[in-house]
């Protein structure tokens, strides 16, 4: 026999952002207490509104699984004493088994002979059990919490009911000072309160109080509503994921509807409209039929039903007009003054007091732009290098705005809008909108060459400085988001395809500003390695470990590396192996040599020696990573016969020395790829 119960926690409104995935942890942390106390169940069903986290588990078993095991205790020579009886340490492993000296056991392991006890431990009901899921609700963890009353427990928000219903059954249990019952509440102004009769019929008797608990129901609600207006009023509607699971968040009877606002509007920029609508008031915007032009159209979706519809219509349009008035008003003032005017003040911003004003940054940026282009040399467009230049004068502009005082979240696109309405050059403009990009891990890149380097560049002067005063993220303290900076300068390098090794242009970028290059290269190293680690979480740790200990930082470098070596280990198991082993082995020499020196063939006494030296003299540095890598494997068996025949420290100093001198070049050649000491352990 199976049974159903659902498990609801009522509470204050729960921020949207966060809704989904607690209501994922609490699925995670129940189907984690269900196993640990051995109670089966085919399915874990999360619900979820502003109000209340439920899930609802069918198939449940009607008791635990019965648990019978044979306990090892001590060898039956500690166990039984000379004159038969059992010992102080039998008796007390039985007793702490719960089971009698007349229930001992003895068999042999391994040739001795120990003594045993059948440990039968009968399962609890599911009632039973259930009474202890408070352990589940105190499990939870949260981004941000509350803390009432005199209560010693910090949540999301205040707990108001918990629902905790087997079948018909009430699973009495106590959290936060709530204790459970069959009683949940209803939509706050259209419901009431409801007492849930079986679990079976939660979902059905909340719905008859206004309340669609099941979150993908009522999204799939919301879309429908939106597309039949869509239809009837020949519009397009794009469906911005992240805007429709926030409405979906904050309602639990959705009715969508829409209203309009003054054409007029329509000459401020489409960014700034829809920025005032999707992400100031969770308004979606409408496209004309062909889903081109903006619509004087905004659709919201309401927490209630489509009573007094007209009023609500009345009241959402009072609020988007006093926004887009501001926002009409900025505009208009802004594009009365020139860039120069902007600059002009962008001499007294500052975005931190150690770090001088931002034009001063934009300054430093042009520097390290200028970097880029000689590190990057011929495989660079000096086109788009001259337009990067050329808009690092000015990329900084819009931030004294009106506009983006008002809309912070435009910076950069609209700077690009002025930039263009002011006459500057439209591949100048497009850089500028480029420079916050990515702004996230699954952001949009720059869509232009000009707009990488420049974006690459304001991202790399920002890790300079900040790590130059000091300011290292630590834990999970990031206040400048410095971790975000150095993750999108790696994606737009992955991105580009740049043959770029970040160490080095730190290196040249330190002597340029003066800044303390050697703490300043070990920081930044470390930092930009752990952005790598994320971008090779699919390969073994040991793998990522090996090629982040490289000589170098070539983000695109170092990607290939990890990925054709996890593959080399996964195809030819044995070879990998015979590489690593060889590998290492030169590399532990190599890196005792004492200083550089050039080969001498001459100086071979023995035919392998003669063959090892010709083949790393025939290597080339400038060769692809693939390349280098099937170098090392055709490398093993030379190698091997090298060590086979020919003792390092020979006797004759010449000879030694030139064999060491062998065995670090090789090693310069090696850790270009990877450190194969972190690998040889790893088998």
């Amino acid at each position: 026999m199976t049974h159903q119960y659902i498990l609801e926690v009522g509470m204050e409104e729960i921020p949207a952002r966060f809704l989904k995935d607690l209501s994922q942890q609490l699925v995670e942390r129940m189907a984690s207490f269900l196993d640990d106390h051995r109670l089966t169940y085919d399915q874990i069903q999360p619900f979820a509104t502003p109000r209340r986290l439920a899930l609802m588990v069918t198939g449940l078993a009607d008791k635990q699984a019965d648990l019978s095991e044979k306990v090892k205790g001590p060898s039956l020579k500690i166990a039984r004493q000379e004159d038969g009886q059992w010992s102080k340490a039998a008796q007390g492993f039985v007793r702490g088994q719960g089971a009698s000296l007349d229930q001992i056991l003895v068999e042999s392991v391994k040739g001795e002979d120990y003594i045993f006890v059948d440990k039968f431990q009968a399962g609890r009901t599911s009632q039973e059990v259930l009474q202890d899921l408070d352990q589940v609700l105190a499990s939870m963890t949260f981004p941000v919490t509350m803390h009432w009353h005199d209560y010693q427990i910090d949540y999301i928000r205040p707990v108001h009911w918990i629902v905790s219903l087997l079948d018909d059954q009430v699973v009495p249990f106590e959290f936060a000072g709530v204790t459970a019952s069959n009683q949940s509440q209803g939509h706050r102004f259209l419901g009431q309160a409801v007492t849930i009769d079986q679990a079976k019929n939660y979902r059905d008797l909340l719905a008859q109080e206004f309340v669609i608990v099941d979150f993908q129901e009522r999204q799939d609600l919301i879309k429908e509503q939106i597309q039949d207006l869509a239809q009837a009023n020949h519009w397009q509607v794009p469906m911005d994921p992240d805007l429709l699971d926030e409405v979906t968040a904050i309602v639990e009877w959705p009715t969508a509807f829409y209203g309009d606002f003054d054409e007029d509007y329509l000459e401020l920029p489409d960014m700034v409209l829809i920025t005032a609508m999707r992400d100031h008031q969770r308004y979606f915007y409408a496209l004309d039929q062909a889903g081109k032009k903006l619509q004087a159209i905004f659709i919201s979706v309401r927490n209630g039903n489509s009573q007094h519809l007209d009023k609500v219509i009345l009241g959402n349009q009072k609020v988007l007009r006093a926004r887009l008035e501001d926002a009409l008003f900025f505009y208009k003032e802004d594009l009365k003054h020139s860039i120069d005017d902007y600059l002009e003040k962008l001499a007294h911003v500052s975005e931190h007091y150690k770090l001088g004003s931002l034009l001063d940054k934009q300054g430093r940026v042009k520097e390290v732009l200028k970097q880029l282009g000689h590190s990057l040399g011929d495989s660079l467009d000096k086109e788009a290098l001259a337009t990067a230049l050329a808009a690092s004068d000015i990329y900084k502009f819009d931030l004294t705005t009106g506009m983006v005082d008002e809309f912070d979240e435009l910076q950069g696109q609209i700077g690009a809008w002025y930039a263009r309405q002011m006459g500057v050059d439209s591949e100048i403009a497009q850089a500028i909108a480029c420079q916050y990009m990515p702004t996230s891990a699954e952001g949009q890149l720059p869509d232009s060459q000009a707009g990488a380097l420049l974006a690459a560049a304001d991202k790399l002067d920002t890790l300079l400085q900040y790590f130059n005063i000091g300011l290292i993220p630590t834990g999970s303290n990031d206040p400048y988001a410095l971790r975000r900076q150095a993750m999108g300068l790696v994606e737009i390098i992955k991105d580009q395809a740049w043959d770029l090794d970040l160490l080095d242009l730190v290196n040249h970028l330190a002597q340029t500003f003066d800044l303390s290059a050697e703490d300043l290269r070990e920081n930044l190293s470390q930092f930009f390695k752990a952005r790598m680690e994320v971008q090779m979480q699919d390969v073994d740790y040991d793998i990522v470990d090996a090629v982040l200990s490289s000589s170098h930082l070539r983000v695109n470098d170092l990607l290939e590396s990890g990925r054709l070596l996890a593959s080399f280990k996964e195809d030819q198991a044995d070879h990998y192996r015979q590489m690593v082993e060889a590998l290492t082995r030169v590399v532990n020499l190599g890196m005792k040599a004492e200083s550089q020196q050039a080969l001498d063939i001459h100086l071979s006494e023995t035919e392998s020696e003669t063959a090892l030296l010709e083949q790393v003299q025939g290597l080339h540095q400038d060769v692809s990573v693939s390349a280098r890598l099937e170098s090392f494997k055709d490398l093993v068996p030379y190698i091997s016969a090298y060590f086979d025949h020919n003792m390092v420290n020979a006797e004759d100093d010449r000879i030694r020395a030139n064999r060491y001198a062998l065995m670090q070049a090789l090693t310069q050649l090696i850790l270009e790829v990877m450190n194969p000491q972190k690998l040889i352990s790893k088998f």
